[in-house]
């Protein structure tokens, strides 16, 4: 026997974890942004990752497009 209030109750469940989902996406894009750039810092200088350094980068700024951030 279900009434009006369970489908609310399920709802909220719903858009609670939609937002959980989203933060938790959200912190691991910004964790990654930080782990290229200390990657792109790091090997600024080595000729041997400068094409690394260039995928690195392309996805740094991917990610902070997505992320809706600007330098």
């Amino acid at each position: 026997m279900g009434t009006g209030s369970d489908h609310g109750i399920a709802r909220a469940v719903d858009a609670r974890s939609l937002l959980v989902d989203s933060a938790i996406s959200h912190c691991e894009k910004l964790r990654r942004v930080l782990e290229l750039e200390t990657w792109i810092r790091d090997a600024h200088d080595c000729q041997f990752l400068a094409r690394a350094v260039e995928r690195w980068q392309a996805e740094r700024e991917e990610l902070i497009a997505e992320l809706e951030l600007s330098d």
